[in-house]
């Protein structure tokens, strides 16, 4: 399957998921991530905010900074030549803006955080094989910002029609250490 197949499969099946039914892969999601996911070991996570057409990250980033961890938000480099995301500390006070993808990132100029002084990243996608290998929405700024990052340190979160058998990978494509699924977790495999 070619990777415009992947992402038309998965968005058909997007277009079917009823809003009561997202709800519930959402919450599941999240008991999952309390389940499988010993959040003492964390300090620094690196997250995101969700699109509609993702897992919704809005009540797994509260559980977070309830835990008393530190989250820290993905924003795009004003450069439109540099793909590698920069990550700021969400402070939920703050005012946010849509950068020019319509996703909500922090607006003020602060000081970002090194990658890799972040414990554990949560990884959107748009589907995934069963490698886990990621294939996102086609701008190529997680691949580019992860690719010296140890791949168990990212944690991908989805639903089970995300998981496709094959797609086509390439070499600069990013293979998640660990997935989170309504149905369960997966480390390395499926």
């Amino acid at each position: 399957m070619t990777k415009k197949e992947a992402r038309n499969h998965v968005n058909k099946c997007f277009a079917n998921l009823s809003a009561k039914e997202k709800k519930n892969f959402d919450h599941r999601i999240l008991s999952n991530f309390i389940k499988f996911v010993d959040t003492n070991k964390y300090k620094k996570i690196g997250s995101y905010f969700s699109l509609q057409n993702e897992v919704n990250t809005l009540y797994l980033n509260d559980y977070l900074m309830m835990a008393g961890i530190q989250i820290f938000l993905p924003k795009l480099p004003k450069d439109k030549n540099n793909k590698k995301l920069n990550f700021f500390k969400y402070i939920k006070t703050d005012k946010f803006t849509k950068n020019r993808f319509g996703i909500l990132e922090p607006s003020k100029n602060m000081n970002p955080l090194d990658i890799n002084e972040l414990d554990l990243i949560l990884v959107p996608f748009r589907a995934i094989n069963k490698n886990l290998y990621r294939l996102g929405f086609g701008g190529g700024f997680y691949d580019n910002s992860l690719v010296e990052i140890n791949s168990n340190k990212c944690l991908g979160l989805g639903y089970e029609f995300q998981i496709l058998d094959e797609f086509d990978t390439e070499p600069h494509d990013f293979k998640l250490g660990r997935l989170i699924t309504p149905e369960g977790y997966f480390k390395n495999a499926l």
